[in-house]
């Protein structure tokens, strides 16, 4: 329901109505800006764990370790660079929606009512499809919903993070992972079959999918 519209009661004046508009948008402002933090902190987080990685990757690989564990331990790596990835555009979105409602409020001066925002809605959509972001953002896109400040949009659906596509993505990325680290190039040719091996395995997995699905009827 569109804030200015029975909801906040006959009772109450356009002004208190518009003030009322305001201070909800605010809040929501306020809650973008410490998710922001929340995410910087998350970031921060993660980059602490990727040294931390890097360092027993260089200590196993100085002292000729199992290359298996070597390649774990790189494919970690590979996937919290996404998982950071993902967090640094959450970021940028967020800090866009947040300037889009200082617009919103700087605009309800004119109006008693709260006009909906194309851009802040398909800013909150694409937040709650990042997995990192799904749980925090919901409610205050539900809240949104309820004042009239977006629509809800028909689910896009969310990326498979660990589908076989993904996880061959990481073992292809895995060497460059290593050398980067200047791994000895024996140990990462020794990594290199394993990974042949367990991408040919994912893309096996999917035949056998694809030949499991039912096939449509041939219309003559």
């Amino acid at each position: 329901m569109p804030l200015g519209i029975n909801l906040f009661g006959s009772g109450h004046t356009e002004e208190a109505q518009k003030e009322s508009a305001k201070e909800m948008v605010r809040d929501w402002q306020r809650k973008l800006r410490s998710e922001v933090r929340g995410v910087d902190r998350s970031i921060r987080k993660i980059e602490q764990e990727e040294d931390k990685i890097r360092g027993e990757i260089k200590a196993m690989a100085s002292k000729g370790g199992d290359p298996k564990s070597v390649q774990m331990l790189a494919k970690s790596l590979v996937r919290s660079s996404k998982a950071k990835a993902r967090l640094y555009t959450s970021r940028s979105i967020m800090q866009s929606a947040a300037a889009e409602l200082e617009t919103t409020a700087a605009t309800m001066r004119l109006s008693d009512s709260m006009s909906k925002s194309t851009e802040v809605m398909k800013q909150m959509n694409s937040l709650v499809r990042i997995p990192e972001m799904e749980e925090s953002i919901s409610s205050m896109k539900r809240e949104m919903m309820r004042a009239g400040l977006i629509e809800e949009m028909m689910d896009e659906g969310m990326e498979d993070l660990d589908g076989p596509e993904m996880e061959e993505e990481a073992e292809a990325e895995v060497d460059k992972v290593l050398e980067d680290l200047a791994v000895d190039a024996s140990l990462r040719m020794a990594i290199r079959p394993q990974a042949a091996t367990a991408t040919a395995e994912a893309a096996g997995a999917q035949s056998v999918a694809a030949l499991g699905a039912p096939r449509r009827p041939v219309v003559g």
